[in-house]
Parts: C-alpha cells; structure tokens; sequence
C-alpha cells in the first residue's frame, strides 16, 4: 500500500528561538519563522488560534495598511482573510479588544464574522507564566458564509459598550453575559489604566472555571465548502482524499491502501 501525511498543522513566529522550537516540537508541522505580514493563504483555514501582540503600533503589509489598524485589530483583519468561510478563530488578546471606546473595529469584525462567545479572564490568568496582571479575553469568531452585517438590518449588541451593575463600563457581550467574566469585576486604577479590572477571589480554580465557559459555547462547523485535499499513491498517481475522513485514517482507492 501507499502512506500520505497530510501537512495540516501550520504556525507563524516572529521569533527565530521559538520558532526553531516549534519546528522541533511539531516536525510534521508547516511553521514558518518571520512576520504574519509575509504570510498569505486567504480562505485556506479551517481553525486559527493564537495570543495576538499588542500594541498602539502598525505592521507594514500592503494589503492592511490603508485600514490603519494597531497590531491587535491586525491581527484579526488578516486571519479573517486567512480563514476559509466558516472557518473558526480562537485569539487571546486584551481586553480593549472588546471594551475601547470606538466600536469601528469591532464593526469591521462583526461584518465579517460572528461573535460565538468570549469569555473574560481575571489579571492574575498570566502573572506565573508572564508575570503580568493584565485583563485578557478569549475571543470566538466563525466567518461569515454569506451576506455581511452591513446587508442586514442592525449591528449585533456586542460592537457597542454597555455597563454592568454600579456604571462601570463594559462590552455589552459581558454585561448580558456576565457568566462569561471569570471573576469579580471592579473599577481599574492607575496602575491598571481606567475602566474595569476581573480579581479572582481567593480559591479560584482557573482551569475548572475556564473548562466551564468554553462549554457553553457552539458552533456548526460545515466541511462541505473546504479546500480538495490530494494524496499520492506510491506509484505517484494524485487521489483526492474523502471530505469525511479524519486525520491518521485509512481509506481504499483502486485497490491502493491510502493513510492520512
């Protein structure tokens, strides 16, 4: 029989060290060292996950520059590009993400893809690891199949910023979901920057918490539009491989035993 291995994993870092480190951790992986900016593959994921820098600084790509976005916004107008329609994106980023005062980019998001949930994480989330106290959340996109909001009747709820209980402001997102903030929400200082900060009382199990917030999120993730994908029987003849098939599965194709 003939062995294929579909290449279905791929990374981007601008770091060479970690980037080396991630080629020696993931072999099989496609990770390419340098800049997102001298990447492109539009409408090619099905899944792109990632901690976005922040910044008040631009990347010089071409094709983004006339939009004038800081890295973070970015960050999330390229890997709309990059995900195929329907495709899903998973981003840490900051909270001004959801909470800064100007919802144009939120706009520019939101006519692009839907919101499928975010889920807010106290200051301490990073400080073992990082050792910095900074609100941060977790975004879920899917990208839009068809016609944007701009076509439809209104502006969903989250581009806006509403308020929790005592006027402290707050993306609308979170104050009619506030099971999705993991922690307590109080007024920010200077150390912090104004608005809102997430404390974790005492005892609180991040991990548990987490596991619970992502549970109420869903999503329909049809495979029906997705890329033809190929392999190559040991005599070299291309087989486009089944769209229902999982990864390290096999399948028959003219008597040749295929392993994806």
């Amino acid at each position: 029989g003939s062995e294929m291995c579909i290449r279905d994993r791929y990374g981007v870092e601008l770091d060479s060290i970690t980037g080396r480190i991630a080629k020696q951790l993931y072999p099989k992986a496609d990770i390419t060292v340098a800049g997102f900016e001298t990447t492109d593959r539009r409408d090619f994921f099905d899944l792109a996950i990632g901690n976005v820098p922040f910044g008040q600084y631009q990347v010089n790509d071409r094709a983004y520059n006339k939009l004038g976005f800081s890295i973070h916004d970015y960050f999330f107008a390229k890997t709309l590009d990059q995900v195929r329609p329907g495709g899903v994106i998973a981003f840490v980023t900051s909270r001004y993400t959801m909470d800064k005062q100007s919802p144009e980019v939120r706009k520019y998001i939101a006519q692009r893809a839907e919101l499928l949930g975010a889920i807010r994480l106290p200051n301490n989330a990073f400080k073992a690891n990082a050792g910095t106290e900074v609100v941060s959340d977790i975004i879920f996109l899917q990208k839009r199949e068809g016609k944007s909001v701009a076509e439809m009747s209104d502006i969903p709820d989250w581009v806006h910023i509403g308020e929790i209980a005592d006027g402290l402001p707050i993306n609308k997102y979170f104050e009619q979901h506030p099971d999705m903030v993991l922690g307590t929400v109080v007024e920010g200082n200077k150390l912090y920057g104004s608005g809102t900060m997430v404390v974790a009382e005492d005892g609180f199990d991040l991990k548990s918490a987490l596991h619970e917030a992502v549970g109420k999120l869903s999503a329909e993730i049809s495979h029906e539009r997705g890329r033809d994908v190929y392999a190559k029987t040991a005599d070299g003849v291309q087989v486009q491989i089944p769209s229902n098939l999982r990864n390290y599965s096999f399948f028959m194709s003219d008597l040749s035993l295929i392993h994806i």
